[in-house]
């Protein structure tokens, strides 16, 4: 039980994390300022090619105005309708995106993102970099430390709470 949540947790957040990385190399300010997302074609197929899952959901939201409530609507959307049921039993979702291991997850991925921003925009890095750079900078003494101080302080509040 506790893997399939671990594993759920990995699927769901590995997806917030690809929105992310959709975002911040290829959001474009047009000109009556809206956002959108344009993604070149052969980054598209360079994702259909590596990561086929993940590309529905570049497809879903390339050419689209994107904004903090339309990314997360058209997410949670991906998350049940390509997830749940296929790759992650059903109900399970819920408690995933509910979890403070959700929570931290994304948070410190947001945190890394920022604290590396100048880093990332050097170069469009591929997603699966993304991924090994930050799983990397878990594994530093800046990283562990930053995931327990996390822990520690949801534990703390939840202690509170009962």
């Amino acid at each position: 039980m506790e893997r399939d949540f671990k594993q759920a947790l990995k699927e769901i957040s590995d997806v917030i994390k690809f929105e992310m990385w959709l975002r911040f190399y290829f959001a474009r300010q047009g000109e009556d300022e809206s956002v959108e997302l344009d993604v070149p074609d052969e980054v598209m197929e360079h994702i259909g090619k590596n990561y086929p899952l993940l590309y529905e959901l570049a497809r879903d939201l390339n050419h689209m105005e994107i904004t903090p409530e339309l990314s997360q609507k058209r997410v949670i959307n991906f998350i049940l309708t390509r997830l749940e049921g296929k790759r992650i039993r059903p109900m399970l979702i819920p408690s995933v995106l509910n979890s403070k291991s959700f929570e931290i997850e994304v948070s410190v991925f947001h945190m890394w993102v920022k604290a590396n921003e100048d880093q990332l925009e050097e170069e469009v890095y591929d997603f699966k970099e993304w991924m090994q750079l930050f799983e990397g900078w878990k594994r530093t003494q800046k990283g562990q430390e930053l995931l327990s101080t996390l822990h520690s302080t949801t534990s703390a509040h939840e202690s509170e709470e009962q």
